[in-house]
């Protein structure tokens, strides 16, 4: 494959040149002419059969949710349900990806009723199963059949795990008290202070139960952004085990949490600020040294203290099925950055692109392992400010969200522009670690909304998506399909 691959590239590149349809001028700009070639090979690349070529400018007010986004020729789009709170954030299908019937559904909506709400999937119909969460935000199944919520809501946020979400529903478990972790059915539904308390988004379980996570934190006035942690459990799961039925026997129980802190080996100390990409160490956070009163393990005071490596806001963090197929462990997370404006703008003065970091976990000669970190995707004026992803399950290509600015500043005049999704390729056979190429797939038309929860089904054929915080003031589900596997 790898040779083919390299012929194909000679091939085009040699056929290009001596075309008599292509100007001098266009061939001397290289760069030009892979991106060319990128985007007439889409269909053999992504499975895509054209990409769009711009970003959706709006306004759209329509109630109807399946016109609010523009998608790339091949792709077609349908409404899953227009019933959820207008908050809703990231998505798990229920009771696996294969065979779903629901998804379940964060809203990320201040202290709130709803928390958290499944989409029956045959026929749309919403039903709240948890209350009383501030800023629901992850969700995840787990290997032993439980669901995952978290909280982004900052140094304090948690993250609960339930057992049996359908036996919820008409009968909603409401958190009485977030701090000390109360809930209405503690046998349904528990807060898990063993892995730490911090502003959650991304999170990827393996199936043994070792947890990789992000905290969703700016850096500012010189302080450090949002670290990345691993969670050991103390009592691993064995994969292929039957489903828990009691919480007290889920992994998440008790464990040792792991701080990542680039730049050191032991007894190189060149960790700190700058120090963002390559390898270093898992460091151990002793959890009673940063407890509070209510025995929550605040992971932002460790990180000052052990010097952690920092973060842009990180948000969404992803397993790569196909490294970890080949037995590799490596998360993807996207440190979002921040922009005022984007596609072109003649105005720009909060411009920290994002990007799309990656840590394989090494394993080392003691029997451990160690964090190598490299940069995956480097946003640009035109795609920045990365939220949620999702990897397609058979290819490894990376959907990628915005939730950025939606004004192009064109001197004093100000038109709405939709934040985009964007499919990546893997990284191949060429020197460098990054991506091969990305593509623009979908742009939203509703400039007032943002794209939320992405995830693929099994086949990766078919994704779903959340509208948030639509102009309308409802809250969407669609459904992509058309997606082409190689």
């Amino acid at each position: 494959m790898k040779n083919s691959k390299k012929l194909w590239s000679l091939a085009v590149l040699c056929g290009a040149l001596a075309s008599p349809g292509t100007s001098a001028a266009q061939d001397s700009d290289f760069g030009k002419f892979v991106e060319r070639q990128l985007k007439a090979k889409t269909m053999e690349q992504f499975g895509i059969v054209q990409e769009l070529a711009q970003s959706s400018v709006g306004p759209y007010t329509s109630l109807t949710s399946v016109n609010a986004v523009d998608v790339a020729q091949g792709l077609s789009v349908s409404l899953v349900t227009a019933g959820t709170q207008t908050n809703n954030d990231m998505m798990a299908l229920w009771p696996n990806d294969t065979n779903p019937t629901h998804l379940i559904v964060a809203i990320e909506s201040g202290v709130s009723d709803p928390a958290v709400q499944m989409v029956k999937l045959s026929d749309g119909t919403v039903n709240t199963i948890v209350t009383g969460l501030s800023d629901s935000d992850p969700v995840r199944i787990t290997p032993w059949g439980t669901v995952i919520v978290a909280e982004e809501a900052g140094v304090l946020g948690g993250f609960y795990e339930i057992l049996d979400p359908l036996s919820l529903i008409g009968s909603p478990v409401n958190i009485t008290n977030r701090n000390v972790g109360t809930t209405s059915v503690p046998a349904k539904v528990v807060k898990r202070k063993a892995v730490g308390s911090l502003s959650w988004e991304g999170i990827s379980i393996l199936p043994n139960g070792t947890m990789y996570y992000a905290d969703e934190l700016r850096p500012g006035n010189g302080n450090p952004g949002g670290g990345i942690y691993k969670f050991v459990p103390a009592t691993p799961w064995f994969p292929g085990s039957p489903a828990i039925t009691s919480l007290a026997n889920s992994p998440f129980v008790s464990g040792t949490i792991y701080g990542m802190r680039l730049g050191t080996n032991g007894g190189n100390t060149d960790y700190g600020q700058g120090t963002e990409i390559g390898k270093g160490v898992w460091v151990a956070i002793d959890s009673l040294t940063y407890a509070d009163t209510n025995q929550n393990v605040l992971l932002r005071t460790a990180q000052t203290a052990l010097k952690l490596t920092g973060y842009y806001r990180p948000e969404d963090l992803e397993l790569d099925p196909i490294a970890f197929s080949k037995g590799v462990v490596r998360v993807c997370v996207a440190n979002t950055g921040r922009t005022t404006h984007t596609a072109g703008s003649a105005v720009e003065d909060a411009a920290i692109y994002g990007e799309i970091l990656c840590v394989v976990d090494e394993p080392t000669p003691n029997g451990g392992s160690r964090p190598n970190a490299t940069r995956f995707i480097q946003g640009d004026p035109e795609a920045s400010h990365f939220d949620n992803l999702a990897f397609q399950p058979s290819t490894g290509a990376l959907l990628i969200q915005e939730d950025g600015a939606t004004q192009m500043a064109f001197g004093i005049i100000n038109i709405p522009r939709g934040n985009d999704i964007w499919m990546a390729l893997p990284d191949g056979a060429d020197r460098d670690l990054m991506s091969d190429g990305m593509i623009r797939i979908l742009s939203l038309k509703d400039t007032d909304s943002e794209t939320t929860g992405i995830l693929f089904d099994a086949t990766g054929t078919t994704a779903y998506i959340g509208l948030q915080h639509r102009v309308t003031n409802v809250g969407a589900i669609l459904k992509i399909t058309g997606f082409k596997v190689k």
